[in-house]
């Protein structure tokens, strides 16, 4: 994945309230939303500098009702994590998913409950 849509922890944090929400938000029930269940008491500009980094990566769209904009995620969580893995599995590893798990493993062996588990999972992927 291209690095621009990569998202800082803050970008991460209002993306993780839209995933969870299911429906379109406005800038002021994000900011509700941030203030009542996170402490953080951001100013109106803030937010729309995030939401608008966050658009302009091509994470989120946003629909004018009236005076209000409304923003919701273009890709669900999983296909954005997806999408950043497949990134850093081509990247970094050169496409190889063998040299990805020794990388992620190091020298330890990887405990059979896992290798159960990711066996398990490839034999579900043969066509």
């Amino acid at each position: 994945m291209d690095r621009s849509k990569k998202m800082s922890e803050t970008e991460s944090e209002i993306m993780e309230v839209l995933w969870s929400a299911g429906d379109p938000m406005s800038a002021a029930q994000l900011l509700d939303h941030f203030a009542t269940n996170h402490g953080k008491a951001w100013k109106a500009q803030t937010l729309s500098t995030f939401l608008s980094r966050l658009t302009q990566k091509g994470l989120l769209s946003s629909l004018r009702e009236g005076r209000v904009v409304y923003y919701r995620p273009i890709q669900t969580k999983a296909e954005y994590l997806q999408g950043i893995t497949k990134g850093i599995l081509d990247s970094m590893y050169q496409g190889s998913v063998k040299t990805f798990f020794a990388a992620l493993c190091g020298d330890a062996p990887l405990p059979e409950k896992d290798r159960a588990e990711l066996r398990a999972w490839l034999e579900e992927q043969e066509p």
